[in-house]
């Protein structure tokens, strides 16, 4: 993995000091109780059939890569100060090549996350009520810098390993070297939010 601002490659330190996140690679779970409640929660769904074939076989299929955060064959660059960073291939990719988990702290949620463009709604299963988010503002990984496009190339999926759900990046279709990874935000994300810088 690159780091890059203006043409100069960035330690792991400089980076964090340039956008003020700590840089971590899974999910941060906030309390113990929280963490606690979620799993037990997990095994309620999980028992009721509530959790879909595609969630259960996308963790079974994405377990080592959730397990270990292997750091792809990526670049973070800056852009612009309008975009501000993005993420680039570093080499052709192929279709279902995992980027990266939706990284950052676990914690119920606030009235004040509509203004918090790092905030991802940690679901267990699709569909029904979370009271939690997953916050990336002052802490993530990868997938807090790659942007939106209503054309993406990543897909974004729930993965459930172990009980426990993980929001998963993945390659939609084959990517070559040099390419922007994107993915799409979705509606509930920009209905409170100004519409993107189209990619």
């Amino acid at each position: 993995m690159i780091i890059e601002k203006e043409g100069r490659e960035l330690s792991p330190l400089e980076f964090e000091k340039y956008t003020g996140a700590k840089w971590i690679l899974e999910l941060d779970f906030e309390t113990f109780d929280v963490f606690s409640s979620i799993a037990k929660k997990g095994v309620e769904l999980y028992k009721k059939g509530e959790m879909t074939r595609e969630q259960l076989w996308l963790g079974r299929y994405f377990q080592k890569e959730i397990l270990s955060h292997p750091q792809p064959d990526i670049a973070i660059r800056w852009i612009d100060p309008m975009i501000g960073w993005g993420v680039f291939a570093e080499r052709d990719f192929k279709k279902m090549e995992f980027i990266a988990e939706y990284a950052g702290k676990v914690r119920k949620r606030k009235k004040t996350d509509v203004k918090n463009g790092y905030c991802f709604e940690y679901v267990l299963v699709s569909g029904i009520y979370s009271p939690y988010t997953i916050d990336a503002l002052e802490q993530g990984g990868i997938a807090r810098y790659i942007n939106h496009s209503a054309r993406p190339n990543l897909a974004s999926s729930l993965a459930t390993f172990e009980n426990i759900s993980h929001i998963i990046l993945y390659v939609k279709e084959p990517v070559a070297k040099g390419t922007q990874l994107c993915y799409d935000y979705g509606p509930d994300y920009w209905s409170k939010r100004t519409a993107p810088f189209p990619l």
